[in-house]
């Protein structure tokens, strides 16, 4: 099943479109042996990650197109020269950030260009309301995957210690990760804040409870939700009084942040990596607090990502939560940026980049 896009009718021709896809990859894979080269007469866009490693396909079959582009996220600048000469056999290599693309061409890819990635304004948008309803609990957003780049632990020791300034704020957080036995979210070991987020991790799942517990976070100041269906997300960032993105890195613009930042909820943002897309003066509130990422990992480059201070992020929260109403002018501000961010204008971007 597809995830929720546009009303049932809309919804309904991407079935049908998404059978037929399907059923035409089956046939090419009964078709053909492992490992064969398919010659198709499109042009191909190829999902690549970190070191150029396929994304979302079968890694039984090599599509070849007319043209052939690749469409890349990443996190890690160590790019090898096994991988830099994969990302060179594309006519065209899209990141999805302006950092990403400038960390390709800093190792030699060449034909590297960025396209961001966009917002449905169906759904993430501002609503009109009135006054501020100042008894109404503080809430705080905070969205993404559960990993050591996304900032959970970050968010958590802020959370925690802005709590005990206020106590009635609550955490509203989805958090989510499908890949919890990954590589990346055991990254999570290196946490300056919560080095043992690990042991909340075991083969049925994440102890979400324990994990806030050791965070200094009751029931009752934690809203949690491991998985949101698209359509249902607004709703629960438009409660929020404001959303708080300490990310370390982001090789795109940060899916969460541009949907909170199109709802006009006021958004906190760390200044680095893909972030810097989207941090705009006077549309979010930007940590400039970089600090250079301390990760014993050989593999692995922090070059470009940050840890941001917590100290600024508790006086960023501090300025929204004291000035409540004044603060809907960022979250305004940040709404009209996304605006220009659909993804009806993205996609016409990213298909011109490629020729189409």
């Amino acid at each position: 099943m597809l995830p929720y896009l546009g009303d049932a009718e809309t919804r309904t021709a991407l079935e049908e479109i998404w059978a037929r896809h399907r059923a035409a990859i089956q046939r090419m894979h009964d078709g053909n042996a492992i490992g064969a080269r398919v010659k198709v007469n499109v042009p191909v866009l190829t999902a690549l990650g970190n070191n150029a490693a396929p994304q979302f396909i079968s890694p039984n079959l090599d599509y070849v197109g007319t043209k052939n582009h690749g469409l890349v996220f990443l996190e890690n600048p160590a790019i090898t020269a096994e991988a830099r000469d994969i990302y060179n056999r594309f006519d065209t290599m899209i990141a999805g950030s302006s950092w990403a693309r400038d960390v390709l061409r800093g190792n030699g890819v060449t034909g590297a260009e960025a396209c961001l990635q966009g917002i449905d304004p169906t759904l993430f948008h501002p609503v009109a309301d009135g006054d501020v309803d100042e008894a109404k609990p503080f809430r705080i957003f905070s969205g993404g995957k559960l990993e050591f780049r996304k900032g959970q632990d970050i968010v958590l020791r802020a959370v925690s210690r802005f709590r005990d300034r206020h106590p009635e704020v609550q955490l509203t957080c989805v958090w989510g990760n499908p890949w919890s036995s990954g590589a990346s979210f055991k990254l999570l070991r290196h946490s300056p804040y919560f080095p043992g987020m690990l042991e909340h991790a075991g083969q049925e799942g994440i102890n979400w409870m324990g994990l806030f517990e050791d965070a200094g976070l009751g029931p009752d100041s934690v809203q949690f939700h491991e998985t949101v269906d698209n359509w249902a997300l607004a709703g629960i960032m438009r409660e929020a009084d404001v959303a708080l993105f300490p990310n370390r890195c982001e090789g795109g613009t940060n899916m969460m942040a541009m949907q909170a930042m199109a709802c006009g909820v006021p958004s906190i943002l760390s200044a680095n990596s893909g972030h810097l897309d989207i941090v705009r003066d006077g549309a979010c509130i930007p940590l400039g607090i970089q600090k250079p990422v301390s990760m014993d990992e050989p593999t692995i480059s922090t070059e470009g990502w940050g840890e941001s201070d917590v100290d600024e992020i508790i006086e960023g929260l501090e300025s929204v939560y004291q000035n409540r109403s004044q603060s809907r002018a960022i979250g305004a501000a940040g709404a009209e940026v996304m605006a220009g961010l659909t993804w009806t204008k993205q996609i016409d971007k990213l298909a011109s980049l490629i020729g189409l």
